[in-house]
């Protein structure tokens, strides 16, 4: 069935279905093979496999129970892996499961939607569409998009394409986001005293230290001739203040400001934050976020500016923004969250509990009885 699918519509966009179960594969391939081209997989292993031989899969549908490997496992694999294409192919993960706490750990883990079984044809197919459409956008900015030669981090152009993107993820699952610009200070006199192509050498450091201090979903651009900007998901604003003071003490100890060096380089560092700032679309946030640098070189430079955090709206905090905070030497942070936190990590000790045999039943249903005797 797929094979004459694919002889009569080369054309389709081609998509991946992982599950063990014959007869759901056979039902979703009945309900997409008229807009989509199919390949199926009976396991995560398979799937896997599959995935890095066929570099025109746009979409990754998976169940979430699986011999061999499992859709959690299978996320995870995914979205470890060195090659951008395969890293950030969006994957829907479908399941029986209609609790908060699987949608949250499907999401946790890399999980680009969620779809829960019995489900609505004309959604499944709307959504699919979508994320295969997003898909060949990004492959599309990858191809064409001009980056920024110097330095060789992407242009304006794709950072804003780029940002529609991953705003509109954000509201859609209502989850975070920060636009950090770096503006460097005294640009204009550090170029009218070039010499020895100088100003190549701070754009070039800037650009470097920067991508040290990103993480790998992160998009770094050059903005403006003296700007660079960063989308973060799921960065909230806490995260995002860290990272920021990060990158100015790594600018402060930069070798360009040595003794004896031809130039004293300081940074201005603009923040918005999808969760404490009214901005809607990534113009919005790419101005503001220019703003407060303009605003923190008017008054003198070397720090970091931002809307003042009054009460923002809680956030779920996912377990890899947990392991960020706690890297980052400030777990205090996670105070008013760890209920939140524990709720996440059950599951997953219920899960090793079962498949690696360490008989920590009781123990684990001591945990549970204390967080809802304390809730």
């Amino acid at each position: 069935m797929t094979e004459s699918t694919d002889n009569q519509a080369p054309s389709k966009p081609r998509i991946l279905i992982v599950d063990d179960s014959r007869l759901v594969r056979i039902k979703l391939t009945n309900v997409l093979q008229d807009e989509f081209s199919i390949d199926e997989a009976e396991d995560g292993e398979d799937g896997w496999e599959t995935l890095l031989a066929d570099d025109k899969i746009q979409v990754v549908l998976t169940d979430a129970g699986m011999p061999n490997l499992d859709g959690w496992g299978l996320i995870e694999r995914i979205r470890s892996h060195g090659d951008m294409r395969i890293q950030n192919i969006p994957i829907i993960m479908i399941t029986a499961a209609e609790d908060e706490e699987s949608r949250q750990r499907a999401l946790g883990l890399g999980a680009t939607d969620f779809i829960t079984k019995p489900f609505d044809k004309a959604q499944l197919v709307a959504r699919v569409r979508a994320h295969a459409k997003a898909d060949q956008t990004s492959r599309d900015l990858a191809e064409h998009a001009t980056d920024d030669q110097l330095t060789g981090v992407r242009s304006r152009r794709y950072f804003l394409m780029r940002g529609k993107q991953d705003i509109a993820f954000t509201t859609r699952h209502n989850q975070d986001l920060s636009v950090i610009v770096v503006g460097i200070d005294q640009f204009e006199a550090i170029k009218a005293n070039d010499e020895g192509n100088l100003i190549n050498k701070v754009l070039g450091e800037i650009a470097t230290t920067l991508k040290d201090c990103i993480r790998t979903e992160d998009t770094l651009a050059r903005t403006s001739e003296s700007n660079f900007a960063i989308i973060a998901p799921t960065l909230g604003w806490g995260e995002a203040e860290l990272v920021c003071n990060r990158i100015k003490r790594k600018i402060s100890s930069s070798p360009l400001n040595s003794e004896g060096s031809d130039v004293s380089l300081s940074i201005s560092i603009g923040l918005v934050n999808h969760g404490v700032d009214k901005v809607e679309t990534i113009e919005e946030f790419l101005e503001l976020a220019e703003k407060y640098v303009a605003k923190a070189q008017a008054a003198g430079g070397n720090s970091v500016m931002a809307t003042e955090k009054k009460e923002a709206p809680k956030k779920r905090v996912s377990l890899d923004a947990a392991s960020r905070i706690m890297e980052m030497g400030d777990p205090e942070k996670l105070a008013p969250h760890l209920k939140m936190i524990m709720a996440q990590i059950i599951p997953l000790l219920e899960f090793c509990n079962v498949k690696l045999c360490l008989g920590a039943d009781d123990h684990i249903q001591a945990i549970k009885e204390k967080l809802k005797a304390g809730s």
